[in-house]
């Protein structure tokens, strides 16, 4: 039995073979998957990781694309991401389970319909909500790990449920083992008058679209801040802002991002983030560590 009939014999013909990643991102970067999945419940999911880990076939959970930069050659494995049942909300008071592959933007607009407050920092931010958990997305206003009370993870052949205080959240990062696949979440809020929360997001809109590229093609901040400064403040006293590698430029309105003004490749992407960490480690000795997600061959994080 080969690769793809295997999957197939798992979830019929639902496979995509060398599905363009550029589709699945927000860089609207990155090459083909070898094999392209959209799975829709736990057991589905258990299946096909049970058949990957026998196979040794590679696999690599993708949620909304906006954290990750795939390279020009693609992934010689599977891309998986989580559909159907993956993507509900329950609210029950002031506790709301969210499935992994539930869009955070869109989370925080229906919790402020229903006067649910504590996620407003999160307006605007893309990504789902599994990937909020594993990078502890957030701003100045507050952090994913905040309002997390338990998650439900697949980790070890066998899913297992976490209460935060076995979760070492801290900045950029929640601590789970690389291998583990977050399910669904759940999160404790506060009832709040609805004008209230909903001036909040407002106000986190406003100053993201006063300090960001939000209208271009970018993957979200490129280097996690050192503890001494902000990187785009390192980046741009380099003198790098508006820096280029062919269609890859460092964004002129905020400089720790990168834009894809169109056509713009992986290999562009990557050549200017290691111009800029050569040319801020010769200028400022400092060491900048990636935020963003390397995947494929030929580039390393």
């Amino acid at each position: 039995m080969n690769i793809l009939s295997g999957l197939q014999k798992q979830v019929g013909n639902r496979v995509r073979v060398g599905e363009p990643l550029s589709r699945h991102t927000s860089f609207r970067i990155g090459g083909p998957a070898k094999y392209f999945l959209e799975l829709t419940n736990i057991e589905e999911l258990g299946n096909v990781i049970e058949f990957c880990m026998k196979e040794n076939l590679d696999f690599f959970i993708l949620g909304e694309g906006s954290n990750v930069l795939f390279s020009d050659e693609g992934f010689d494995g599977l891309i998986i991401r989580l559909k159907g049942e993956f993507k509900k909300v329950s609210v029950d008071g002031e506790e709301v389970t969210a499935g992994a592959g539930v869009k955070l933007n869109n989370l925080v607009k229906k919790l402020a319909r229903r006067g649910l407050a504590g996620l407003e920092f999160a307006s605007g931010i893309p990504g789902s909500i599994g990937g909020a958990i594993v990078s502890n997305a957030g701003t100045r206003m507050g952090w994913i790990g905040d309002v997390v009370s338990e998650m439900k993870i697949f980790i070890d052949r066998e899913i297992k449920i976490l209460k935060k205080d076995e979760v070492n959240f801290s900045y950029r990062h929640c601590g789970l083992p690389d291998s583990a696949i977050i399910l669904e979440v759940k999160l404790g809020l506060k009832n709040n008058k609805k004008s209230d929360i909903i001036d909040k997001i407002k106000e986190s809109l406003k100053e993201r679209k006063r300090s960001q590229p939000v209208s271009t093609l970018n993957a979200g901040c490129i280097f996690k801040n050192p503890e001494i400064c902000e990187a785009g403040k390192l980046i741009e006293s380099a003198g790098l802002k508006g820096a280029r590698v062919a269609d890859a430029e460092v964004s002129t309105k905020h400089a720790n991002f990168i834009i894809n003004r169109g056509m713009a490749k992986a290999k562009d992407v990557y050549s200017l983030i290691e111009k800029v960490r050569e040319t801020v480690k010769e200028k400022f000795n400092i060491d900048l560590e990636l935020e963003l997600k390397i995947v494929g061959r030929g580039m390393k994080g």
